[in-house]
């Protein structure tokens, strides 16, 4: 502990310095600091409200620093310290990847950017640094930041076009291939209020992660899944929408033998807003939205897994789950209250709207329907709804009710309320009463 003090005061030390030295020396310096307290507390988490003993409560800050310096007007460097912390739980409380819970900082990204490169229309950014593409359904840093390099183009033939190349470290054990990374590129174009994306992206794991298909695990030497991506939006004043669609390819080899697990799983996620600036409850934004995943069965053991499976997706904001829903969470992968042994590709449909009947105060409603692509025997049907998007066994459904007030442009202060009630099944839910979730949320950002 006095050698990781010793450090922390080094480079606050460091940071101090370089503060001046940028103010000194930098065409321009910003500063921005965030600050999160959230109150949270689970009741009811096995369904049975005669049981006492599955609620927890606690305490959760976030806390975050960012420095970015142009010491040239085309170069940029900048950082951002973060701090996570935890207090009050009753539950023991896994910090999903972040060094600490204990309110050290770490830091989430490092790096320094070079605009126009060569004197062309080409961005290069490397370093440590934040990742994430669409929407969070395939990769995302979830707050950690990967190490690595980015080149962004910008050019213009008739309509303005960009293209993508990146590459990032997860992890690195500092052996031969025995890390984790990613890589991918990427072609867009925009005219007026669309854009369109068409990506490739790779995944690599030579960590030696066991491969697991419901009964059936296996040790790895390698485990590749690529993905072809689709994206399309359209956002204007009082409406939008986006689209994207995900194929899902690679393999698992064994690290003991020739076995090798083909992946063919598909993803998509379809969402639309529609604004009302001057209605009789005030501004009004209704949303719907519609996220797919292929699942697998798990029963031929050595065949093509058929799940879509980016294990490397958004889920995570701060120390909570992040998802479709407040309590559930849900990503094409798993829910925050797990879906039992038997159902795989997690489907979310929703239907909301939020409003601002008053200056300052927006309050908000949405109703989730949770639904596999995959089910045990007997498990209960999805909706006719959801059937149509591709949904086929239902797994409950979430209604959240949020308030929210905006103290001022650097504060606001919200509660949600959030109710997950699992469906009739007595193979896996005995009972089936309504599972809570409370939040208070306090945020300042200057």
């Amino acid at each position: 502990m006095k050698f990781q003090s010793r450090i922390l005061i080094f480079f606050a030390l460091a940071l101090l310095a370089s503060i001046f030295s940028i103010n000194a020396f930098a065409s321009s310096l910003d500063i921005e600091t965030d600050y999160r307290l959230r109150g949270v507390s689970f009741s009811n988490t096995h369904f049975d409200s005669t049981v006492s003993t599955d609620s927890f409560s606690y305490y959760s800050q976030r806390l975050q620093l960012t420095i970015k310096g142009n010491f040239v007007p085309d170069i940029e460097i900048g950082s951002k310290l973060t701090a996570v912390g935890v207090a009050g739980s009753t539950s023991t409380f896994v910090p999903v990847g972040y060094p600490n819970t204990s309110m050290q900082p770490y830091v989430e990204t490092a790096y320094a950017k070079i605009s126009n490169f060569a004197e062309e229309p080409l961005d290069l950014t490397v370093g440590k640094q934040n990742i994430n593409i669409g929407n969070g359904m395939i990769f995302d840093d979830n707050g950690l930041g990967y190490t690595g390099f980015k080149a962004h183009a910008r050019f213009t033939y008739h309509i303005p076009l960009e293209t993508t190349l990146f590459t990032y470290k997860v992890s690195e054990n500092f052996q031969p291939n025995t890390d984790k990374d990613i890589f991918g590129v990427s072609g867009s174009a925009s005219w007026k209020d669309q854009l369109i994306e068409l990506a490739y992206f790779q995944q690599n794991d030579f960590s030696g992660t066991i491969y697991n298909k419901g009964a059936f695990s296996m040790p790895t030497s390698r485990i590749v899944k690529s993905f072809i991506d689709l994206r399309l939006s359209h956002n204007e004043k009082i409406a939008g929408y986006d689209f994207e669609i995900a194929k899902q390819g690679g393999a698992a080899s064994s690290s003991i033998d020739t076995t090798q697990i083909p992946f063919d799983g598909m993803g998509y996620a379809i969402s639309g807003k529609l604004i009302g600036e001057k209605t009789k409850l005030g501004k009004v934004k209704a949303t719907a939205s519609f996220a797919y995943a292929s699942g697998d069965d798990g029963l031929g053991s050595i065949g093509t897994d058929k799940s879509f499976s980016p294990n490397l997706g958004h889920r995570y904001d701060g120390l909570e789950r992040a998802g479709y829903g407040e309590l559930e969470a849900a990503t094409p992968l798993d829910m925050f209250l797990p879906a039992p042994a038997g159902y795989s590709g997690i489907d979310t449909l929703s239907m909301g709207a939020e409003f601002t009947p008053l200056y300052a105060w927006t309050f908000g409603l949405i109703y989730y329907l949770y639904s596999g692509s995959i089910g045990p025997k007997g498990s209960p049907d999805a909706s006719g709804l959801e059937r149509l998007f591709g949904a086929n066994f239902s797994l409950g459904e979430e209604m959240d009710l949020s308030a929210k007030f905006e103290y001022s442009k650097y504060c606001e202060i919200k509660f949600s309320f959030a109710r997950y009630t699992p469906p009739t099944f007595t193979q896996y839910w005995p009972k089936n009463d309504p599972a809570t979730r409370m939040q208070l949320e306090v945020g300042t950002h200057f």
